[in-house]
């Protein structure tokens, strides 16, 4: 197995472990809190989750390891990554409910965790180039 592999697959696996513990917790939280924060906290940790386990899936599966292609895409979720503050921002100082500010806190916190996780693989798959 190659570098470009096993980078590819360290950050499929660290994804998935991610995306399946943002399922269970966002479960927890949106179905058995009373706090219309925690559940706004919740539902984007499901379905940021859900979204994760499809685009881990898809690493874990990948045939072909071309490099550029992979460093191009992390690029893109680093631009992706960028903008997800001026979603979440907003529904946190202009929410009308708590379970609107529950999910922009929710979406900061999925950006936040895939920042540094894309940051971290790009250098690294820039390093390899």
């Amino acid at each position: 197995m190659t570098s470009i592999e096993n980078l590819n697959k360290t950050l499929g696996n660290i994804l998935l472990i991610w995306s399946i513990s943002c399922i269970i917790v966002g479960i927890a939280l949106y179905f058995f809190s009373f706090d219309p924060l925690l559940q706004g906290i919740g539902f984007e940790a499901m379905l940021w989750g859900l979204i994760n386990l499809v685009i881990a899936y898809k690493l874990l599966k990948r045939k072909e390891h071309v490099l550029e292609k992979i460093r191009r895409e992390l690029s893109i979720s680093l631009g992706l990554d960028l903008i997800y503050p001026i979603i979440g921002l907003p529904l946190i100082f202009l929410g009308q409910d708590a379970y609107l500010v529950g999910n922009g806190y929710g979406i900061i916190i999925q950006g936040a965790f895939l920042l540094v996780l894309d940051l971290s693989y790009h250098r690294r798959f820039k390093q390899l180039a």
